[in-house]
């Protein structure tokens, strides 16, 4: 179930990615509107500053002739990359450029990507070859939610391809740099995780003339509907906050020259895919007048190279950065350079090397607010909570009705209408195609004020009889409510699965907790909408679920206010852990102390112990004059009154 609303939501998106190309006047209107967004989508806005680079060569090989050059430079202060360059040996005058960005490999030395640059450097190119965070001499994770369950990347705002964008960005700057090298005829190409980040950093950066990403083209839609999330690491994907697709790159390369080859045996981007994002960019070419400048060219191949896609990769370079038309008539060359012969650190990386922290160094982080004074707290948290519902929570949409699907009386635990609770079961269709159930325990007679609400635990073995060993353990005369949200009760989700689903929902600018927020909300308006009376109504969390009533009650727009209270008991402490559920971006916002402070001034009740981190938001709360409270048993809870909220 969750797989085909998934699939339907990719389908989506693909399908209205410039499902109609833009006007002339459109497409220059929103460049920069557009370009702003591709950045924030990489994590690179604001860009980082462009500190010194330190370029440093430390060795030359002269073949005769050309010439290679090892060098490295820092793109951040001490984060390190490591990269070769090739020239031809005799230079007149400036010359027509390549950045070469490698795939996932043995980087720079492996025989493929040696290659092709040696070509460019041979036939009047400078070409510069990078190896990849992860990758040959480079430090670093490119595989932090693929192998390493670093699910806070994604709470970070953080992907490997922002950070390879930006040392792209700053092999751009460097190059610009070099008495050899024509700034106006800069191109980029690379295959596989290289063809990615071409992509990337043709729609980054205009510097770009010329853009030709090789095995590396397919849609939002393939890459669910295919599962082929399993088949890439983290760099292959951006943060979509936007949800985009494919062709929205194309219409921000365009109208440079972009080529785009591919392989039709390629099992990692179908045919039906790239067909398709490409024949959308081909008509946003053509509306801007430049249909020459826009390419498909595919082989009967698997993932890589073959002559007919190298020819027609060399002889785009040569039309578009030397105007020459001409067949290309001669491939790589066999040879093999030693891998020993192109390192550059000779086998000793600096020991200062940062690039293992780049997740936390590229993306700015926002750091808690000052508690000077009230009116600029409030103020301050006002503008946070409005950034957290435009980014964050950018993708929900407020104003779906969860649809009733059936009601169903589950039962009493008395005879004695003054002990009696009944149990009920809500079953209702969200947004996104999926059937969920709410599960109540009320008073006999329905009565349900006051109310505590929570989502179903993952790990909550059952939902029986009013939510299950996940129903809030109140006192008497209170009525409670447990959503099953996605991936808990009947729609849980086994390894099999969930690992993908928790990748590819980056994709559709979501993540499962966030989704699970929104079917939390929807269980709440559900009742809002289906009682005779609104309830006085709480949201309770525990563990992992404290984090969904939290943010719940934050961007619940539709019902802002209905949800009087919030009741937690250990809370995660940061996002910046990786077992703390995952949200698009929100450390970009703020860290779960400060963003849980967003409630103010309706009162939050702590269950236990207040971890420590809270402690900021126990002070913002008193400096705000805001109700903030702690009990030893959730037995004890009952609602604050009205004026004791308000004291």
């Amino acid at each position: 179930m969750i797989y085909e609303s998934v699939c339907r939501e990719a389908r989506a998106i693909s399908s209205h990615s410039l499902a109609r190309p833009l006007s002339p006047i459109e497409w220059k209107r929103s460049l920069r509107d557009r370009r702003k967004m591709w950045l924030e989508m990489l994590g690179l806005d604001p860009l980082p500053r462009r500190t010194d680079m330190h370029l440093t060569v430390t060795g030359t090989l002269d073949r005769g002739d050309y010439v290679v050059e090892k060098l490295h430079f820092q793109c951040l202060p001490k984060v390190y990359v490591a990269g070769n360059l090739y020239r031809p040996k005799h230079v007149r005058g400036k010359l027509p450029t390549v950045l070469y960005l490698c795939g996932h490999t043995t980087g720079k030395a492996a025989p493929t990507y040696q290659a092709r640059p040696r070509w460019f450097a041979q036939h009047g190119y400078v070409s510069l070859v990078l190896d990849t965070i992860e990758q040959g001499e480079n430090q670093g994770d490119h595989h932090g939610t693929y192998t390493h369950g670093r699910w806070d990347w994604m709470s970070r705002g953080y992907t490997p391809a922002g950070t390879e964008t930006w040392i792209a960005m700053r092999a751009l700057d460097y190059l610009e740099t070099r008495d050899d090298v024509d700034a106006e005829r800069m191109g980029v190409t690379g295959l596989s995780g290289g063809g990615v980040i071409s992509w990337c950093l043709g729609a980054a950066d205009e510097r770009v003339k010329v853009v030709a990403p090789t095995c590396q083209t397919g849609s939002v839609e393939q890459i669910a509907v295919d599962r082929a999330t399993d088949g890439h690491c983290d760099c292959a994907f951006w943060i979509n906050y936007y949800r985009w697709c494919t062709p929205d790159l194309g219409a921000l390369i365009a109208p440079r020259a972009l080529l785009v080859t591919a392989g039709t045996e390629d099992g990692l981007w179908r045919p039906y895919a790239f067909r398709d994002a490409c024949h959308r960019i081909a008509q946003q070419y053509d509306a801007l007048g430049a249909s020459g400048n826009f390419e498909l060219v595919e082989d009967r191949t698997p993932h890589g190279y073959t002559p007919k896609l190298d020819a027609a990769i060399f002889g785009w370079f040569n039309r578009h950065l030397k105007g020459d038309d001409s067949p290309v008539t001669e491939g790589v060359t066999d040879y093999v350079e030693p891998a020993e012969n192109l390192s550059v650190y000779g086998g000793q990386a600096p020991r200062d090397d940062r690039m293992a922290e780049v997740d936390k160094l590229l993306v700015r982080a926002a750091v808690p607010p000052k508690l000077d004074d009230a009116e600029t707290l409030r103020r301050t948290l006002d503008g946070r909570l409005m950034d957290l519902k435009l980014s964050t929570f950018g993708s929900q949409v407020s104003d779906c009705r969860p649809a009733l699907v059936e009601f169903r009386a589950d039962g009493a635990d008395e005879m004695d209408p003054k002990r009696r609770r009944s149990a009920a079961s809500w079953v209702f269709d969200t947004g996104d195609g999926l059937r969920l159930r709410l599960r109540t325990l009320s008073a006999a007679g329905g009565a349900m004020d006051p109310m505590l609400v929570c989502a179903m635990s993952p790990d909550a073995r059952h939902g029986y009889f009013g939510g299950g060993p996940s129903r809030p353990w109140v006192g008497p005369g209170i009525a409670t409510g447990v959503v099953e949200v996605r991936s808990t009760g009947a729609t849980s989700v086994g390894p099999g699965y969930l690992w993908t689903l928790r990748r590819v929902y980056q994709m559709l600018g979501h993540t499962l907790p966030e989704r699970q927020v929104a079917d939390l909300l929807a269980g709440l308006r559900l009742i809002y909408d289906h009682v005779q009376r609104e309830p006085h109504l709480a949201l309770y969390g525990e563990g992992y679920t404290a984090v969904l009533a939290i943010y719940a009650a934050l961007v619940g727009d539709y019902h802002d206010g209905r949800v009087e209270e919030l009741v937690l008991r250990d809370p995660p402490e940061t996002h910046t852990h990786p077992t703390t559920p995952e949200l698009l971006g929100v450390l970009r916002v703020g860290d779960l102390p400060q963003n849980l402070a967003l409630f103010a001034p309706r009162p939050i009740t702590f269950v236990g112990a207040v971890p420590p981190a809270y402690e900021w938001t126990r002070e913002a709360y008193a400096r705000l004059g805001a109700p903030f409270r702690v009990l030893e048993r959730l037995e004890d809870w009952r609602p604050l009154p009205v004026a004791e909220a308000g004291d």
